[in-house]
């Protein structure tokens, strides 16, 4: 009886071991675990668990959303369309189950942008079981916010009046911007000093302000002095330079432009000023098509060897009148690529829509040239390519904006910007889309539109009519009050680092106004 007792009892034991799962079993030599602690004996079972918990991958310190399906082994790398370059050559930080192993490296660079993704086998401890996971990139459904930031006054922030009507604002760095005066601000609109003016001969053509301002895509400023001097021989005695501040604010800046033998107007810079920009301006105003001049310069070289531009020239004609009793036009370009297109702010007015200021009598009002004075609003026109500006193969886009009035013309002949012809432009990609910021003047108020130039959302795309929803629009638009007779400009830069565009918005001797740009996946 006692060596049956004992048989059966071993049999139990026997029993209970063999229905423990791997975590119940006794750990062997202290370990929690056995079979993991890497002192398997012959025989023992092997992990069996091959799955990819994490996968990270970063892009300028931000981690990109990232997507795990279990069920169908997949992993979606939902993109902001910044980040799409980046993720061809990307790296990853994996977690994977204990003592399984991954194939191919995630470590070493790999091109997530590719047809069909990249295929990573994860192999479970035991050698043979393995799940296959197809990791992918996506596009993320983002929304785009322009927030005002402050609002200020001329008097708050010291600032003078602006004397020569044209842009008073650009950018010195990513965190700092400049007015014509000199003055220099943080994003919050304190002032912390003044621009280096060294080197450049004169102010006096605008009584000690610069002429017209604007920056590039990493916040160098670039603007006009222009000065009386006798060895300028047309009859307004005047020489007009075009300085950059390449090294920041605080020091000397670099002549990169001129000096030319006129004064000029309505100046705009794209691209990078320490590589390949583009300068635009205007000189004089023209009763036909306006002709503006488009400097192209490569590789950061200002002048050759002779001592001339070593920019390439180009002439562009604009089908509208730069003399319309109106105050001008602006090309802002999209990027230092001439052929990534531009955009023309137009103060469409009396010459094309006989839109004229009329005196007591009846009779037409004129300037002191003897042609016709009226004004009727703001226009923006999108133009895919400097060349095929230039050689007339394509067609001029307008634009519409967000400000409405009960008595404008149903055509669309006012293109719902300000009613009064003062404006700016500045034309910049953001996440992939040709944008603008349209400023506009009106009674009594000046106005400002962030939106979209291409790419634009359609009602219908059988009739290709576009739809004018908020769609379009990073910000349908701010109607900045009485600034009634303002000159409205702005400055805009992209801060990579925040993810944050930032735009500083001036009603011209009224008000200051900080916006940001920003996007969120929804």
């Amino acid at each position: 009886m006692k060596t049956k007792r004992f048989f059966f009892a071993a049999l139990a034991i026997f029993a209970a071991l063999v229905s423990c799962t791997p975590e119940e079993q006794p750990a062997d030599n202290g370990d929690d675990n056995g079979k993991e602690n890497g002192n398997n004996t012959p025989g023992e079972t092997k992990s069996s668990e091959c799955k990819l918990t994490a996968f990270v991958v970063t892009i300028d310190g931000k981690e990109v959303e990232v997507f795990i399906d279990q069920t169908d082994k997949t992993i979606e790398l939902s993109y902001l369309p910044l980040q799409f370059e980046a993720l061809k050559t990307a790296t990853a930080e994996v977690t994977i189950s204990e003592k399984a192993t991954i194939s191919p490296d995630p470590a070493e660079p790999h091109d997530y942008t590719s047809e069909g993704g990249v295929e990573y086998t994860v192999t479970a401890e035991d050698g043979t079981t393995n799940n296959v996971y197809t990791v992918y990139a996506a596009p993320a459904d983002i929304r785009n916010t322009t927030e005002m930031k402050w609002s200020k006054t001329y008097d708050q922030m010291g600032l003078a009046a602006s004397r020569s009507n044209m842009c008073g604002v650009g950018f010195v760095d990513r965190g700092h911007f400049a007015t014509s005066d000199f003055n220099v601000y943080d994003l919050n609109g304190t002032k912390v000093g003044t621009l280096n003016t060294t080197g450049i001969p004169g102010f006096d053509h605008y009584n000690g302000q610069l002429g017209a301002m604007s920056n590039d895509v990493n916040g160098i400023l670039v603007a006009f002095a222009e000065y009386t001097s006798p060895d300028a021989t047309n009859g307004d005695g005047v020489l007009t330079e075009t300085w950059a501040w390449l090294d920041g604010y605080d020091k000397a800046p670099t002549l990169i432009y001129g000096p030319f033998d006129y004064p000029c107007n309505y100046m705009s810079v794209s691209g990078d000023v320490k590589g390949d920009f583009i300068l635009t301006f205007r000189t004089g105003a023209q009763a036909g098509p306006q002709m503006h001049h488009v400097i192209v310069f490569k590789n950061g070289q200002y002048f050759n060897g002779e001592g001339g531009s070593a920019g390439t020239w180009n002439a562009v004609y604009i089908p509208h009148p730069g003399n319309d009793g109106c105050w001008g036009q602006l090309l802002s370009f999209f990027s230092g690529d001439p052929n990534d297109g531009f955009i023309c702010w137009d103060s469409m007015g009396a010459a094309e829509h006989e839109d004229w200021d009329y005196n007591d009598d009846g009779t037409v009002k004129v300037d002191q040239y003897g042609n016709p004075t009226g004004n009727a609003s703001s226009a923006y026109y999108y133009y895919s390519s400097l060349s095929g500006a230039q050689s007339g193969a394509i067609e001029e886009v307008p634009l519409y904006g967000g400000v409405t009035w009960a008595n404008w013309d149903s055509q669309g002949k006012y293109y719902n910007y300000g009613n009064f012809s003062t404006g700016h432009v500045r034309a910049f990609i953001y996440n992939g889309d040709k944008c603008i910021i349209a400023c506009s003047g009106s009674w009594p108020c000046t106005w400002i539109t962030v939106q979209k130039a291409d790419n634009l959302v359609e009602d219908d795309p059988d009739t290709d009519e576009i739809d004018e929803s908020e769609s379009n629009y990073l910000l349908p638009t701010d109607r900045i009050n009485d600034a009634s007779q303002c000159y409205p400009c702005c400055a805009y830069v992209f801060d990579p680092a925040a993810g944050i565009g930032h735009i500083i918005y001036l009603s011209q001797s009224a008000y200051v106004l900080a916006y940001d740009l920003s996007t969120s996946i929804i």
